[in-house]
C-alpha cells in the first residue's frame, strides 16, 4: 500500500470518528430534555454536505470519499432526529431542512447538465465555499461570544476533531496534489484553531466559577 493510500484511509477512518463527536451533544440534549443553546445547523448541514461529497467522490472516482460520506449522512440523520424529538419548536428546524434539501437538489441537478470537462473543477469550487461556510458558521456569533465572554455555544468535540481530520486531509491533498482538498483543509484547520482559541479563552460560565 502506497503512502497516499495509507494517508487517505487514515483520513477516511478519522473522518468517520468525527461523525461520532455530536454524540456528546446529543447526550446533553437527552439529559436536559431540551435543545436550548444547541444549533441544529451542523446536523442539517452535515447531511447536505455528505450528499454533495458523495457526488464529488463519484466525479473524482475516489473510493476514500464515497463510503465515508454515506456513513456520515446516516449518523447526521440520527442526530437530527434526536434534536427534533426534544426541540420545543420544530417549525424553524423543518424550514431549515427544506431549504437545505432544495439547495442540495439544485446542486446535484447542476452536476447533470454541466460540461463534463468543467464539472469537477466548478463543483469543487462550490463545495469548498459551502464547506468553509458551514465550518465557520459559529464565528458568525463572534461578536456575542466576545461581548459575553462565553464560547459555550461552540461545540468543542466537533471542532477539535475537525481540526485533526482537516490536518490529515490536508496531507492527503498534498500527496495527490489536489488544489481543492488542499485549500479546503488549510482553511478548515485555521477556522477550527480560531474556534478552539475562543473556547479556551472564554470557557463555560460554570467552568469559570469552579476556577
Amino acid at each position: 500500500m502506497s503512502l497516499t493510500d495509507t494517508v487517505g484511509k487514515c483520513a477516511a477512518i478519522a473522518t468517520i470518528g468525527t461523525f461520532f463527536a455530536p454524540v456528546l451533544i446529543c447526550r446533553d440534549i437527552i439529559k436536559n430534555k431540551s435543545t436550548k443553546n444547541v444549533d441544529p445547523t451542523p446536523f442539517i448541514g452535515g447531511m447536505a454536505m455528505s450528499i454533495l461529497m458523495i457526488k464529488n467522490g463519484l466525479l473524482m472516482n475516489d473510493p476514500n470519499i464515497i463510503p465515508v460520506n454515506i456513513f456520515g449522512f446516516i449518523l447526521n440523520f440520527i442526530y437530527f432526529l434526536v434534536f427534533y424529538f426534544y426541540t420545543a419548536d420544530s417549525k424553524p428546524l423543518f424550514s431549515m431542512l427544506t431549504k437545505a434539501t432544495l439547495f442540495t437538489g439544485v446542486l446535484w441537478g447542476y452536476t447533470t447538465i454541466e460540461d463534463e470537462k468543467l464539472i469537477e473543477y466548478r463543483f469543487g469550487v462550490i463545495l469548498t465555499i459551502l464547506m468553509l461556510t458551514l465550518i465557520g458558521s459559529p464565528l458568525f456569533s463572534l461578536n456575542d461570544i466576545i461581548k459575553n465572554k462565553d464560547a459555550s455555544m461552540l461545540p468543542l468535540p466537533m471542532i477539535a476533531s475537525g481540526a485533526f481530520v482537516g490536518f490529515l486531509w490536508l496531507i492527503y491533498g498534498l500527496l495527490i496534489d489536489n488544489i481543492f482538498i488542499k485549500v479546503q483543509n488549510i482553511v478548515v484547520v485555521i477556522l477550527c484553531l480560531i474556534q478552539l482559541g475562543l473556547i479556551f479563552k472564554y470557557p463555560k460560565p460554570d467552568s469559570k466559577k469552579r476556577d
